[in-house]
């Protein structure tokens, strides 16, 4: 089966949300897989939920992961779909169109067709292919695969993950970070304001400071990936148009470079501006709430996996702002990538497509990685 139609099959299944069911999906690459003669493994994460892990020359010496989610985000208003219904795919000039063509069951299925292609051949290392929930809908269940070590690094000495990069080598990308900064005021009738504590004005006094913050943080690029960035992305506040707020809660979303990518880093610029506006004014209370961060990307250049795909693309390795479960088996000690077909630009929107130019090179470039690696 082309991997055209592999995707359009995959495409039939809705697996967008909150809420999410990735399962029955799961269950048909398992079949799939299993028709194939390839060995598999469901790992259920939650109620409808599941990871799928397949190995071939299983217990053979360690190649190359394959792995990419098989979520997608919500369609949105169908009336904004012009080519076809989100969930049922379709060719045309050229295009595979429908939700998750580009992100990512079109590249999912440029793998599982170098695996059909290949699959009777006598492997001589392990190829190892995993299709994860949660990326792109919550749960970031690849860290299940990781954490239950039924991918290790005795199975893979690295990994790819075909997110749509229109071909191009992510060897570094941004960690990603965030909070909700909540800001205690107090009530008063807004013909009054003296007796109250306005918290959006204090959430608004916060917001210039990171606007301030962000300038600093201009100042630092790294490699590949330029500067840090923390941006106010959400807020929410206040009772009734004639009370002074007693609540303001803003969310901030970072992306941060590798030296930044630290829980204490991060959180030390906030409680910075935080002590800043209190000493400026007593009544000034802020509350971080929910701060995380998460690792930057930042496979080196001379690693085995960037001159695999330096040689069979010919391309120099490039550096992405955005986040992936890239990190997540690079931490585990498989230093993995990001090299996949279709345009991120394309990815969430409506009429989402990918070109089959595209899905033909991402064929091609993992039939050669599983030739060089494993055969």
């Amino acid at each position: 089966m082309p991997a055209a139609e592999i995707a359009k099959e995959m495409m039939k299944f809705d697996t967008s949300g909150p809420p999410t069911k990735e399962l029955p999906l799961a269950k048909w690459i398992k079949d799939y897989l299993e028709d194939l003669g390839v060995s598999t493994q469901l790992q259920e994460v939650a109620p409808n939920r599941a990871n799928l892990i397949a190995k071939i020359g299983e217990g053979k010496d360690p190649g190359v992961v394959l792995s990419g989610h098989i979520d997608v985000v919500l369609a949105g208003d169908p009336q904004l779909w012009k080519e076809t219904a989100p969930f049922e795919p379709k060719v045309k000039n050229g295009k595979l169109y429908g939700r998750g063509a580009c992100d990512m069951k079109g590249p999912d299925a440029c793998i599982l067709q170098a695996v059909t292609e290949n699959v009777k051949n006598n492997f001589k290392k392990q190829l190892t292919l995993v299709f994860t929930s949660g990326e792109d809908t919550g749960g970031w269940f690849v860290d299940n695969v990781i954490a239950d070590k039924l991918v290790t690094t005795k199975d893979a000495r690295f990994g790819v993950i075909p997110e749509p990069s229109v071909m191009r080598i992510v060897r570094a990308h941004k960690g990603a970070g965030g909070c909700v900064v909540s800001f205690k005021g107090k009530a008063a009738h807004s013909s009054r304001p003296e007796w109250g504590n306005n918290a959006i004005l204090h959430a608004s006094d916060f917001i210039q400071e990171i606007k301030r913050l962000q300038k600093m943080l201009t100042l630092d690029d790294y490699p590949l990936l330029g500067h840090s960035t923390i941006k106010p992305t959400l807020i929410s506040g206040g009772l009734k148009s004639n009370i002074i707020p007693p609540n303001c809660d803003v969310t901030l979303n970072a992306r941060l470079i590798p030296g930044q990518d630290n829980v204490e880093t991060f959180k030390g610029w906030l409680d910075q501006i935080i002590k800043y506006l209190k000493a400026d004014d007593p009544t000034f209370e802020a509350e971080l709430v929910g701060l995380m961060t998460n690792v930057a990307l930042d496979v080196p250049e001379n690693s085995e996996v960037v001159k695999l795909l330096m040689d069979i693309l010919g391309t120099k390795p490039e550096g992405e702002p955005y986040y992936t479960e890239a990190v997540s088996y690079t931490k585990a000690g498989i230093p993995t990538l990001i090299c996949g077909p279709g345009d991120i630009a394309q990815a969430h929107a409506p009429d989402e497509f990918i070109t089959l130019e595209q899905i033909d090179r991402g064929t091609n470039m993992f039939r050669e990685i599983i030739k060089r690696i494993c055969l």
